[in-house]
């Protein structure tokens, strides 16, 4: 991790002093070897972002979830830590409302995708936030599955591995390809949209994600799948549908 480089006198840097590092800036870090990624929760709810933790701790390996509890810290960790792979931003902060923390964060670090994570579900909500740079837009009351297959789509090298998962069992359904009922509900769309021979932009727009998002997304599902390309996953989608309608 990186040191910050704050000066006397700066009030936001003096404040953060103890932000320059992710166990010190939240009380989410826990006393642990540095992992290799971070992904930043930006929510000041008192129980969201632990809950995050602990979900994206039993899913991913090397990833650990910091927070901000609102956006001036979150600009801080965006200066001093080089980690971060994901942002997870709630749109409504004590210092910043609406798309005011996208534009700040994505101006900030560009390179680093977003989820937007917020209890305001509505299509121009939606549209908004994806206009202003969001990866994807998650409501809070969708399943938690939607989270991970949007966190999956963005960390292709932490891969969840179900951790206190059955031993070897699950490493079995790691390798294997997946059935459909393993798969998360957007990469089912995904599969979908690829079968009806969508191109990802079309699937981007049906789905009101980034293009980037779906290529992730569909990368992620040809390995799931063990498809060398789109044509077989293709086939193997009609395949299965075949075999459940015998």
């Amino acid at each position: 991790m990186t040191a910050g480089n704050g000066t006397a006198g700066d009030p936001e840097t003096s404040e953060m002093a103890g932000a320059s590092s992710p166990a010190a800036a939240s009380s989410l870090s826990p006393a642990s070897p540095t992992p290799q990624k971070f992904i930043l929760v930006v929510d000041d709810h008192p129980i969201i972002p632990e809950a995050l933790q602990d979900l994206i701790g039993a899913h991913f390996d090397d990833v650990q979830a910091i927070q901000a509890p609102n956006l001036r810290q979150a600009r801080t960790l965006y200066q001093v830590e080089k980690d971060i792979a994901v942002t997870v931003l709630d749109l409504r902060l004590p210092d910043a409302d609406g798309m005011a923390g996208i534009i700040e964060l994505r101006a900030l670090r560009p390179e680093i995708p977003l989820i937007v994570f917020t209890g305001l579900d509505s299509d121009q909500v939606r549209r908004n936030a994806i206009e202003y740079g969001a990866a994807a837009v998650v409501c809070k009351t969708e399943s938690t599955a939607r989270l991970l297959s949007e966190l999956t789509a963005l960390l292709p090298g932490h891969l969840a591995t179900a951790k206190g998962a059955a031993g070897n069992g699950q490493k079995d359904a790691m390798t294997r390809p997946a059935t459909r009922s393993e798969l998360s509900p957007r990469q089912q769309q995904i599969w979908q949209g690829i079968a009806e021979g969508m191109p990802n932009i079309e699937i981007a727009q049906r789905l009101n994600i980034s293009l980037n998002t779906t290529k992730a997304h569909v990368r992620e599902l040809l390995q799931r799948l063990g498809a060398r390309n789109r044509t077989e996953a293709a086939t193997i989608y009609f395949r299965r549908r075949g075999d459940r309608q015998a």
